[in-house]
């Protein structure tokens, strides 16, 4: 009960001081309800049981929810730096996973995502997240192995999914957004492709 209590003035902190959360808490009531009657690590378990017919919108309604989760979490006490770092980077990996493959299977329906990789730096590189971090990402494909059309030219089917792949985590709509995506890090930015064929990485970095 004490636990219970102490929650439940954890909410009302919220509502009454961020209008962000007290917003996404009326419209992800079940999250909240989870956090009073078992806590922090089942509000997050009910945020990423959130389903969409669409795979933007449910990513983006997960990570809203999961905003409110972690930090009803963290204001409570329940979830310490690290704890509430190393969720939102988690969650942020399996999004960019989740992504790329409907990125892939939207071009080539059936297609796994074998010969695309994304690597993490920065924050999500070093599992460190916090609530608005950009991720940092470099895209790499292989051109012999990567799922393609017939009349498509690797290079340009490459790019084609690396541009779908950051709309589906930084497009912005009434559900929020996944995540921006910061694409720079990658060789020679100005005048590389978004996505880099794996050769050409490995040469640039040896």
């Amino acid at each position: 009960m004490v636990a219970t209590a102490k929650r439940r003035e954890t909410v009302e902190r919220a509502e009454a001081h961020s209008f962000f959360l007290r917003d996404i808490g009326n419209r992800f009531p079940d999250v909240v309800s989870a956090f009073v009657a078992q806590g922090a690590s089942a509000a997050v378990s009910q945020s990423l049981a959130i389903e969409a017919a669409e795979i933007g919108a449910e990513l983006r309604r997960q990570r809203t929810a999961l905003a409110l989760a972690i930090a009803l979490g963290d204001l409570s006490g329940e979830l310490d730096l690290e704890a509430v770092t190393r969720t939102l980077s988690d969650f942020a990996d399996r999004a960019i996973d989740r992504a790329l493959a409907a990125a892939v299977g939207e071009r080539v329906p059936g297609a796994g995502v074998e010969g695309f990789a994304v690597l993490a730096l920065g924050k999500l590189g070093s599992h460190e997240l916090n609530y608005s971090s950009d991720v940092d990402l470099i895209l790499l494909f292989d051109p012999a192995v990567m799922p393609r059309r017939a009349r498509d030219e690797p290079g340009e089917a490459a790019v084609r999914v690396a541009r779908r792949l950051a709309e589906l985590l930084q497009q912005r709509t009434e559900d929020g957004h996944v995540a921006r995506v910061d694409l720079r890090l990658r060789p020679s930015p100005e005048v590389t492709p978004i996505a880099l064929p794996v050769g050409a990485a490995i040469s640039y970095y040896e």
